[in-house]
């Protein structure tokens, strides 16, 4: 039997790893730190991040923490590179905690090794800009599975650490990675037309594994590409939510959207559910035929 799927496009943040578990004790480990350097009111330095991730409508902005009120005032007149050389216990934070918390979901490697081992075309689509999306691949160590990254574009402030674009390259082929306007975000269908385009395979060659029903299920399933709702990414622990929530980006305005798509994907049904593992996508990926155990 011909494999009945040519491209498999994948979600990344809950999909290939806990995202909200990964970011929320990571990012206020840097938080509890900065409190203890600063000796600064934490709450109002919360404040101070959800108005940076805010104004540039992105959770992850890099290195939010030099554009915070606070850190403006106690800094005030110093130079940057000064700066970041006193906050660089806080940045160490953020990546120790990193390192303990960013791990695969289970069985994400070896299926994508399998996967690509039979013949399909692997590419990640992501509404995370380019720098958090090509940092975890490669601190993952999942570069070299994917074909093409399609992700959002770069923020308009400079990374502090980049000296150069090599920064990118370093860490991803900038060749491999395409950058998506920040209209193009999910659940925009076109954007799924424009990755089969690209990768010269049809709609319904593609099949597209994501956590969300509101944006990746509703997505594929408007433009005709396979569904496939990795149903254990979507599942959220209050707590770590709620700290989300406190520094998160969302505006009235996109809580308000939120509520719209989940309203019109009430309805929406997948056409396959993966429940506790990513390696359950084989059973549907290659319909009928004997999978190899991996």
């Amino acid at each position: 039997m011909n494999k009945p799927f040519k491209l498999l496009i994948c979600d990344l943040d809950n999909t290939l790893y806990d995202w909200v578990t990964y970011f929320v004790p990571s990012f206020y480990a840097m938080v509890d730190k900065v409190v203890e350097l600063l000796n600064c009111d934490r709450e109002q330095l919360l404040d101070d991040f959800r108005e940076v991730h805010q104004r540039h409508h992105d959770t992850e902005h890099p290195f939010a923490l030099l554009e915070t009120h606070t850190v403006n005032e106690h800094f005030k007149g110093w130079e940057r590179k000064k700066i970041l050389a006193e906050l660089n216990p806080a940045f160490h934070a953020f990546n120790s905690a990193r390192i303990k918390h960013l791990i695969l979901h289970t069985g994400v490697r070896q299926t994508l090794e399998y996967v690509i081992q039979c013949g399909i075309k692997v590419v990640a689509h992501t509404d995370s800009q380019i720098y958090g999306a090509v940092d975890r691949l490669n601190r993952l160590n999942l570069k070299d599975y994917f074909i093409r990254v399609y992700c959002r574009v770069r923020p308009e402030t400079q990374h502090p650490n980049i000296e150069t674009e090599d920064w990118i390259n370093n860490r991803f082929p900038e060749e491999k990675i395409t950058e998506l306007s920040n209209h193009q975000m999910k659940p925009d269908p076109l954007v799924l037309e424009e990755i089969c385009k690209v990768e010269n395979v049809s709609l319904n060659e593609a099949a597209y594994v994501g956590d969300s029903i509101a944006r990746d299920i509703l997505m594929a399933k408007k433009i005709g590409v396979f569904g496939i709702w990795a149903k254990y990414g979507s599942t959220l622990h209050s707590d770590d939510y709620e700290k989300l929530v406190r520094i998160s980006h969302w505006t009235k305005e996109d809580v308000q959207r939120e509520k719209q798509l989940k309203k019109e994907a009430y309805s929406i049904q997948p056409d396959f559910i993966i429940e506790n593992s990513f390696t359950e996508i084989l059973s549907v990926l290659f319909q009928d035929e004997q999978i190899a155990v991996i």
